[in-house]
């Protein structure tokens, strides 16, 4: 049950990647808009751990006062431009939905490797590869453009992903090593 699970997690994923980059002109703040409708179910909870976190947080409001610069600058900036938080959402999509793919795959292609280094390797190169092929597509999309800049962003997240695993590799490694046998 494990692997159709897995099975449909990856297919889901791909499918999703593959649906969104054959929109025409496809914009990320409607989307998001829709997102925010569901979130906001779970706005009171957000709020209150933010609260608790707020709380227990020992800072100087003075100490924030070059944070507040370079935001206003960017809040100034980003109501003259509009259309560059578009990009910046485009681009912050790219590196999570790749980093999502990259792990998925990683746990789809575990359970059929003997050894985990090789579900990490083949996952980062099966995500490269469905990047380049998404932006091939996109070139046939009206509306869209196909870009190896794209390519190199979902590579940013796909990276990420791929050095999270290795990292959770080696820590669980390292305490599976200093426990005492039972």
């Amino acid at each position: 049950m494990k692997k159709i699970n897995a099975w449909i997690i990856a297919i889901i994923t791909i499918g999703g990647i593959f649906y969104l980059s054959s929109i025409p002109g496809l914009r990320v703040l409607p989307v998001l808009r829709q997102l925010n409708t569901i979130v906001m179910r779970f706005d009171v909870y957000f709020i209150r751990i933010a609260e608790i976190i707020a709380q227990r947080l020992p800072v100087d409001m003075n100490e924030l006062t070059p944070i507040q610069t370079v935001s206003n600058d960017f809040y100034a900036y980003a109501q003259a431009n509009p259309v560059i938080i578009e990009f910046l959402l485009r681009k912050i999509a790219h590196v999570f939905v790749f980093f999502s793919l990259t792990i998925v795959l990683f746990f789809l292609l575990n359970q059929y490797t003997y050894k985990t280094y090789s579900a990490v390797l083949i996952s980062f190169f099966t995500a490269t590869t469905i990047a380049a092929l998404d932006e091939f597509r996109q070139s046939f999309t009206d509306g869209r453009v196909s870009s190896l800049i794209d390519v190199g962003i979902d590579l940013i997240g796909i990276t990420m992903a791929t050095l999270l695993i290795l990292f959770s590799l080696f820590i669980t490694k390292k305490s599976k090593q200093k426990l005492p046998p039972i």
